[in-house]
């Protein structure tokens, strides 16, 4: 094949993060390179089986006179929230594969890093020794300045109490924070990684993954801080706080996956979590 294959991915990060275990699977089966038309073009950027990841924003959408599309052999957008999953009895990967037909060896996120920036960020990262990685706020992007991180189904409230314990716990580990620049993620006497660059060092979301390979745990609600460490080439343990949304529908069986008692918010004491640390 000649010309290769458009594929077409929308939604959150979580969900383009996903999409990464199905680009193997794919490439063998189109036997050549995917280009990627995504939202968050920046996380296909370093893999290998892609030839060109574009920004959604600034593709050609119609084309009658220049055929800007006719350089794909096929283009394809299949989305598993216009599927069988909206049923709610499948995982998002599962059913994404079945999309495409794909039968999966690994049903995890599988991306790469720009090896060049990794070698600038890792002398600075090796000062920190110690990190653990906490995400609380989520699941909305940067759409709106007018963001209560209280008011969403899956963020989770108590994050200052969970992080005293844990500098309790953990005295010599830096504490590191991520969340969007529109959620105002400020936690007293940490840091906060901001999606556009929260410090002087770290820039972006990409730098951000870096760092995640050299946590020692993480603990997250659901949304994009668990599939970067779930990646199979980070393959970070950590816990996972889920509120409305499920963890056999989104989660990963290698973390511990930690349900709220309550059907609308994240209801997890942090004393509970603090204990689940342990069994990592």
């Amino acid at each position: 094949m000649d010309k290769p294959n458009l594929y077409v991915v929308e939604g959150g990060v979580g969900k383009h993060l996903q999409f990464t275990s199905l680009i193997e699977g794919l490439y063998n089966r189109d036997k050549n390179k995917l280009v990627i038309n995504s939202s968050y073009p920046e996380l296909f950027n370093n893999h290998p089986l892609v030839a060109d990841s574009r920004d959604y924003k600034n593709e050609i959408i119609f084309d009658a006179y220049f055929n800007y599309y006719d350089k794909y052999h096929n283009i394809y957008f299949e989305d598993p929230y216009r599927s069988n999953f909206l049923k709610g009895k499948t995982h998002v990967i599962d059913e994404w594969a079945k999309l495409y037909n794909l039968k999966l060896q690994e049903k995890r996120p599988n991306f790469f890093t720009n090896i060049d920036r990794e070698k600038i960020l890792l002398p600075h990262i090796k000062k920190l020794k110690k990190i653990i990685l906490l995400q609380f706020t989520g699941g909305q992007g940067i759409i709106t300045d007018r963001y209560d991180k209280n008011n969403l189904g899956r963020n989770y409230k108590y994050g200052q109490e969970l992080i005293y314990l844990l500098k309790g716990k953990y005295p010599e580990h830096h504490l590191l924070v991520f969340g969007h620049d529109n959620e105002k993620p400020e936690y007293d006497g940490e840091t906060v990684f901001k999606d556009k660059g929260g410090s002087p060092l770290f820039k972006n979301r990409e730098d951000f993954i870096i760092l995640s390979k050299h946590c020692d745990f993480f603990i997250t609600i659901d949304s994009s801080l668990q599939h970067i460490c779930s990646n199979i080439n980070i393959n970070k343990k950590g816990i996972v706080l889920w509120g409305t949304t499920d963890p056999l529908r989104f989660g990963y069986e290698n973390n511990i996956n930690l349900k709220s008692s309550h059907p609308y918010c994240v209801e997890i004491n942090p004393h509970v979590i603090i204990k689940n640390i342990d069994n990592l």
